[in-house]
């Protein structure tokens, strides 16, 4: 079999990088560079969600901040591109992500804020990795991020779930990542559920 050799992010021209600056304004900076304000208007309103959930359970502000504004940062490099970038960095791609490439950026933007931005904190980069599909046994910090991606979302109006899952979140973080989870399989959301998010439902039932 072929050896494919490894790619970074730079290896993609088309992607610009914020210079040298405080943390919040390079994030800030590489999406508005890469033509990403709607993004980074849905990656704020995250954040400010991510610290709601983290003053109502007791984790990092800081973390859940950070991890909101990343955790889309993978968006700036092309779906068609994704493909090959993670699968030359040795990542096995789930079916999911074949017929649908784009659900790789959140594997991407784990690897964004590693390598280019220098974050290490793990919480932070674990919650950023799987914030689309949520992982099986889940940290605090992976399901606050989860629940906070999906209470602002990035399309006009209210969720459909909204009320659930706020009412889950009212009771634990495991309960407003199952009511999200169920919902979203049991009104057809998921096009193709990934291994990822069915280990999580998986995992959560069994603990509630």
């Amino acid at each position: 079999m072929e050896e494919i050799e490894e790619m970074e992010i730079r290896n993609f021209e088309y992607i610009k990088i914020s210079p040298s600056a405080p943390l919040e304004e390079r994030i800030t900076g590489t999406y508005l560079l890469n033509g990403r304000p709607k993004t980074l208007k849905h990656v704020q309103e995250v954040a400010d969600t991510c610290v709601r959930i983290a003053e109502q359970y007791g984790l990092d502000r800081e973390k859940c901040r950070i991890a909101g504004l990343l955790h889309d940062i993978g968006a700036v490099m092309k779906p068609e591109d994704m493909v090959g970038y993670t699968i030359s960095r040795g990542i096995t791609l789930d079916e999911a992500e074949k017929m649908y490439p784009f659900l790789l950026h959140q594997r991407v933007s784990r690897m964004f804020a590693e390598d280019v931005l220098g974050i290490k904190d793990e919480d932070i980069l674990s919650a950023i990795e799987c914030h689309t599909t949520l992982k099986n046994c889940p940290g605090k910090y992976d399901m606050a991020l989860f629940i906070a991606d999906k209470l602002s979302w990035d399309r006009e109006g209210v969720p459909p779930y909204f009320n659930e899952v706020e009412r889950g979140l009212q009771l634990s973080l495991e309960s407003a990542s199952l009511e999200y989870i169920t919902y979203s399989l049991d009104n057809g959301m998921i096009l193709y559920p990934h291994r990822w998010l069915l280990e999580a439902k998986a995992y959560l039932e069994r603990i509630s």
